[in-house]
C-alpha cells in the first residue's frame, strides 16, 4: 500500500535528524518511490510502498523521539477516478 510522510522536526534538532539520516537503511519491507525535502522549513516528505504494519512501524520508531510524523495512504488521481467509477457508479473530475 502507498503512503505518504510529512516529517517535522524542530530546528534544534537539525543536525541530530542529518546525522541520523546518514546511516539509516529503510526496513525490509518498505519500498521508497521519492524522497523530498521542504526547502522552506523542516520538514521532510516520503512516498514509499509499505508491505504490512510490521515495516510500517519498523521505519517510523526509531524516530519519533525526534520527529512528528504526518502519515496518510494515497493513490495516484487517476486510479482513485477509476475505483470510484467502478465501485461508486459515478465519474469524477480529475
Amino acid at each position: 500500500m502507498l503512503f505518504m510522510d510529512i516529517i517535522t522536526f524542530d530546528s534544534k534538532d537539525i543536525n541530530e535528524v542529518r546525522e541520523r539520516f546518514e546511516n539509516w537503511e529503510y526496513p525490509e519491507g518498505i519500498t521508497i518511490i521519492g524522497e523530498w525535502d521542504d526547502l522552506s522549513s523542516c520538514r521532510h516528505i516520503v512516498l514509499y510502498d509499505v508491505e504490512n504494519s510490521e515495516a510500517y512501524a519498523a521505519g517510523m520508531f526509531p524516530w519519533l523521539d525526534i520527529c512528528r510524523f504526518d502519515s496518510f495512504p494515497v493513490m495516484a488521481s487517476s486510479d482513485v477516478a477509476k475505483f470510484v467509477s467502478e465501485h461508486m457508479g459515478y465519474n469524477p473530475v480529475v
